[in-house]
């Protein structure tokens, strides 16, 4: 999968990888939250996404990122909604910035990088899968 979005996205691939990697991981937290009884539906799995992708490092935060954002889609063009989008998307910056970090060491060692990548997202999965169990156990 990452060789052939690379040849489709070249400079981009980073970006089309880590949107193809976040859908997953989301896809992955909502089917561990329906298998443990919960709704998958439900506007609280949004805060879950959230805390367990570490976008925000609590519900509370995930929750007032959340209703900034929904109260700006009311009021489309004007700060508010860049506010709460600039909110929901500023902590996602350190993940890019990961994934340049990472290119910018391998690119000297040509055939590592998905290598690197795929050992990086399984490891990230399993972690999260880990934390989706727990969170979704216990409640």
């Amino acid at each position: 999968m990452g060789g052939a979005v690379s040849v489709a996205f070249g400079r981009l691939m980073p970006v089309a990888e880590l949107s193809a990697t976040a859908w997953a991981q989301a896809a992955l937290v909502l089917h561990l939250a329906a298998a443990y009884g919960h709704d998958p539906l439900d506007a609280e799995r949004a805060v879950d996404l959230l805390v367990l992708l570490g976008v925000h490092p609590s519900a509370d935060a995930a929750r007032a990122a959340l209703s900034e954002a929904t109260a700006a889609d009311l009021e489309v063009n004007g700060p508010p909604a860049l506010l709460a989008a600039w909110r929901l998307v500023m902590p996602l910056s350190s993940q890019p910035r990961g994934w340049v970090a990472v290119r910018m060491v391998v690119r000297r060692l040509p055939g590592v990088m998905p290598v690197t990548a795929a050992l990086g997202v399984a490891a990230a999965v399993e972690r999260l899968g880990y934390r989706a169990r727990a969170r979704f156990r216990t409640s």
